[in-house]
């Protein structure tokens, strides 16, 4: 069952338990990132109406469906049906296992310890299993070679560039307001395609994901005082312009590893602050959308096309998915990122060199490691 699904009070019911959730996980779980907060409330909310116990409370609704997978011997309480995605499953596992973990002298105390082992070791084993399963549909689409390379991609920036340079030019003849949406639109095809960072001679890409929509422009020579928002920071005196993340899927929030049973896990805080270089014909294009449009800086600087609204994870994919549907009509950021990955030609450099690559664009995977190339022998530092 979806939210869509759900009866006209249900829905209602959804929406006050929300941020009664959103309070509660905020003060019991202060490391978690914005985006898992947002996750974790609405799957929580979402169990808590499909079980009937939206008029419970949060302890009183943990204790009612420890009990009751540990009566059915399951957790269709929890993940729901055949039908409800592996992603959607591995949520609802993840946001109660962090409830269940916040009640644990409840549990033990209201039911018995055996009963909150059991049940976390329950959620660890179907959790393992759902997260294999994930794990391996996302490598056999990652042995799906893209449809398009790397040059499709550049040639239509190149496209976009043309455009920009002739707009630009107007503009500074004519103080003609040119159309806001074709500046935003070059401007994330640049983010994605243009961002470059120079390595032994050689230039190289910085490609997030979909982080771009959250950042806020800084302009001064000080770094931002804020740790709580992602920027664009760009210098007066100087061209070592920067991107800082302070908040998305691998900083500022935790990271979870298997611990000695099933089902327990040790928590690691994640890296606080991730910083990317901005190269300056972005820092151009940006400079010139906020000289043109004047953008507030209490807002992220990227902003739907009429320019009250910023954009949601949904709205984002579909604006990316028109800025690039010559080349294909459902592009995404990380389809870009893997065409270009695929694009570097790992046997021409040190195994750190590629590590510098790959921490240019956020990845965590493992580092490749050159073969049949004599003079790939350095170690990573």
């Amino acid at each position: 069952m979806k939210i869509k699904n759900l009866s006209h009070k249900a829905r209602k019911d959804f929406k006050i338990l929300i941020p009664n959730y959103q309070e509660f996980l905020g003060d019991k779980l202060p490391h978690l990132a914005p985006t898992s907060l947002n996750l974790y409330t609405r799957a929580l909310s979402f169990i808590s109406i499909i079980n009937n116990c939206n008029d419970k409370s949060i302890l009183d609704t943990c204790i009612y469906l420890v009990k009751k997978i540990l009566t059915d011997n399951n957790l269709k309480c929890i993940v729901g049906n055949s039908t409800v995605s592996g992603n959607n499953k591995n949520i609802r596992l993840s946001s109660f296992k962090n409830l269940v973990e916040i009640f644990k002298d409840d549990i033990n105390n209201n039911i018995s310890s055996l009963a909150y082992n059991t049940t976390l070791s329950m959620l660890g084993k179907v959790g393992g299993n759902i997260r294999k399963k994930i794990a391996n549909e996302k490598n056999n689409e990652d042995k799906v070679q893209p449809k398009h390379n790397w040059v499709d991609l550049l040639e239509l920036n190149n496209v976009y560039l043309k455009k920009y340079l002739h707009i630009k030019n107007q503009y500074i003849k004519t103080n003609e307001v040119p159309d806001y949406v074709f500046l935003r639109d070059c401007l994330v095809s640049n983010l994605y395609l243009n961002n470059t960072f120079t390595l032994n001679n050689s230039e190289f890409n910085v490609i997030l994901r979909n982080e771009y929509k959250s950042l806020y422009l800084h302009i001064g020579d000080e770094m931002p005082t804020s740790n709580q928002k992602n920027y664009f920071w760009i210098k007066l005196n100087s061209t070592d312009h920067k991107i800082i993340i302070n908040k998305n899927k691998t900083t500022g929030g935790i990271s979870r590893s298997s611990g000695g049973l099933i089902g327990h896990t040790h928590i690691t805080p994640q890296k606080n602050q991730k910083i990317f270089p901005l190269s300056e014909n972005i820092v151009e294009m940006i400079l010139l959308i906020k000289q043109i449009f004047n953008e507030r800086p209490d807002k992220p600087f990227i902003k739907c096309n009429n320019r009250e609204l910023n954009y949601t994870s949904s709205t984002w994919v579909k604006m990316l998915q028109r800025v690039f549907k010559t080349i294909d009509f459902k592009l995404s950021a990380n389809a870009i990122r893997k065409i270009y990955q695929k694009n570097i030609d790992c046997l021409n450099y040190t195994k750190k060199d590629i590590s510098l690559i790959y921490h240019m664009n956020d990845l965590s995977r493992d580092i490749p490691s050159p073969v049949n190339n004599p003079s790939n022998t350095q170690d990573i530092e």
